[in-house]
């Protein structure tokens, strides 16, 4: 008999239709010792308007150019040097206040393009060329120090197709759309079916690669399992998917799933008409969902092993537009929360007066933000997985 995929799904190993499982038939997949540093992955998908999440209120030049869209004093939370973070984002000014919150301002790069595709491409694999790569810089980072483990690099929540900043050469990681959902069916008749095909000396090493492989994916269903039905309860968190996602995250650092990265999505951000509400709706279930993950990781004793980053493809313009949205812009603000973090603001904030074809500068390259990620929080050489050394930033203890 031969041991085709095909003949291997039909015998009745198979995952809902809601998860796929790259790692399944990866070569190697990363385990590391509980306790390890983790990183959640928040992409703000759709092109964040970064000047009315980190907002200049106190600037006439950012009243002037939106006029309906710009927000008042009243309507921030005042940080320092008249820059202030949407009143919906509220539930993180303990972090702010506690130093664990850093706004890292002006992050883009150079010529920057306009299209979600393209420039989520570059975001994901950190290279301005994105066709010449087809892996992702957190894959390539997993590539270089994940050996022949039991367990799955990470985990990717949400309903979208695998991000390609977790693409790796030799490993992936599992894409789930809820991670109660992750679970291996046939188990027993396909154990048989492998034991004897191993047994009969058919197949050769990828009948035995494949039984090592099945058996792992069913110990990381049933750990996922036991994490998410018997941590703590979803009280505190939001309903959203974000909130919901971020929980499982969290019950999942508890359980000590040696995971070291999480990926989360918030859609809706390409506003460029009537803004105001729906943004004003994404930045509350940001907030809430991130200071519900938070407060939970602080009663924990986790907070100092996670580093949260958001990122967008790009920001919109300094113009709002005459259908009271905002266009494809280029650099803007992400944050970094953590119990790790240097909380404060990183870099001024770009010159609304001094702008390239309508958009704001960028003064810091988002390869410096994954250096400094891959350095000062992960242990890797950034060079190796970015192809070439950038300057890092001082957010990170």
């Amino acid at each position: 008999m031969e041991l085709t995929r095909r003949n291997f799904l039909k015998s009745g190993l198979a995952l809902p239709a809601a998860a796929t499982l790259p790692a399944f038939f990866a070569r190697a997949v990363f385990a590391s010792p509980p306790g390890e540093r983790v990183l959640v992955l928040v992409q703000l998908a759709g092109g964040n308007d970064g000047l009315n999440m980190v907002v200049p209120f106190e600037d006439d030049a950012y009243h002037r150019a939106r006029p309906s869209l710009g927000l008042r004093a009243g309507q921030v939370v005042p940080l320092r040097d008249g820059i202030g973070l949407h009143g919906n984002l509220a539930r993180l000014r303990g972090s702010w206040d506690s130093g664990q919150l850093a706004v890292v301002q002006g992050v883009g790069y150079p010529n920057p393009n306009r299209s979600h595709f393209l420039s989520t491409d570059i975001w994901h694999t950190a290279s301005l060329t994105p066709p010449s790569r087809w892996n992702g810089w957190v894959g390539r980072a997993l590539d270089r120090c994940c050996g022949d483990g039991a367990e799955v690099p990470g985990l990717q929540l949400g309903g979208q197709p695998l991000s390609l900043a977790l693409v790796g050469e030799r490993i992936m990681v599992p894409a789930v759309r809820d991670a109660r959902s992750f679970h291996v069916q046939g188990g027993a008749k396909t154990a048989r079916l492998l034991a004897s095909l191993v047994e009969a000396g058919e197949g050769g090493g990828e009948a035995e690669y494949v039984r090592r492989s099945a058996q792992r994916a069913y110990a990381t269903a049933a750990r996922l399992e036991k994490a998410l039905t018997g941590g703590r309860a979803a009280d505190g968190y939001p309903g959203t998917p974000l909130g919901q996602q971020l929980w499982q995250v969290a019950r999942l650092v508890e359980s000590g799933l040696p995971a070291r990265v999480f990926s989360v999505t918030l859609d809706g951000f390409d506003t460029h008409s009537r803004q105001k509400q729906q943004h004003d709706n994404l930045m509350r279930a940001l907030g809430d969902a991130l200071g519900a993950f938070r407060d939970d990781l602080v009663e924990q004793g986790l907070f100092d092993r996670v580093l949260v980053m958001t990122y967008s493809e790009f920001g919109r313009r300094v113009e709002e537009n005459r259908s009271l949205g905002t266009d494809h812009g280029a650099a803007a603000p992400l944050l970094l929360m953590g119990g790790r973090v240097k909380g404060g603001l990183c870099g001024a904030h770009p010159a609304l007066t001094d702008l390239e074809q309508g958009d704001l500068k960028h003064h810091t390259d988002f390869r410096s933000l994954y250096a400094t990620v891959l350095d000062d929080w992960f242990g890797v050489d950034p060079a190796a997985v970015l192809g070439s050394a950038f300057p890092k930033i001082a957010a990170l203890a």
